[in-house]
């Protein structure tokens, strides 16, 4: 007696670290995909179409979820958040003056390796180098996951920097807004954030 039938197989597709929702911190996991299968004797054996779609399978406790739970940031991402937003804040508003200037430079390097980051001339350059519209949807993506607290200090080192060499340009103010509305402070908070290095840098 021969028994055939079908059968759902998931493939893994790629492996990571995911924050999962049901364990309740970062864990390992498995991207995977569903097809179908003729089995013959229970055996999968003639593989034919894909069945649903990509899911996300905790290594863990095995839970399965859409993609959309790759969004969520791990704790390890979290933690340097700030850092890499900082960095991206300052290469904004460096590129819109003066990014020639030496002392400027040095100062911009100065503060983002005090935020415990390894960094150099060369990585300003590759900071610099990025797209400007890249880098806006990047950190309006991450900026959400920080307190209005930690947006607002990283904008103020933006300012303190564009302050280097004296009083803020067109472009620079523009710039510091946009930088402003990409960590999701409001113009009040902008403008008040802005005002404050201004009196401190004495321009």
């Amino acid at each position: 007696m021969i028994i055939f039938g079908w059968r759902v197989v998931f493939f893994t597709l790629s492996r990571g670290t995911f924050h999962c929702p049901a364990c309740g911190g970062d864990r390992d996991y498995r991207r995977r995909q569903g097809r179908n299968f003729f089995t013959l004797f229970f055996v999968p054996v003639i593989p034919l179409t894909k069945t649903g779609g990509e899911i996300i399978e905790c290594d863990t406790c095995k839970g399965r979820w859409n993609l959309g739970v790759l969004d969520v940031p791990t704790t390890a991402q979290l933690a340097q958040m700030p850092a890499m937003l900082l960095r991206m804040a300052i290469a904004q508003v460096l590129r819109s003056g003066d990014y020639t200037n030496a002392a400027v430079r040095s100062r911009a390097v100065a503060v983002v390796q005090q935020a415990g980051v390894a960094y150099d001339d060369n990585a300003l350059n590759g900071d610099l180098a990025r797209p400007f519209d890249e880098v806006r949807v990047e950190m309006g993506r991450a900026a959400s996951a920080l307190a209005p607290e930690a947006r607002e200090s990283i904008l103020r080192a933006a300012a303190e920097i564009a302050l280097a060499d004296g009083k803020l340009s067109v472009s620079e103010e523009e710039t510091l807004a946009a930088v402003g509305a990409d960590l999701e402070l409001t113009r009040v908070q902008v403008t008040g954030v802005v005002s404050m290095a201004r009196q401190e840098s004495g321009h």
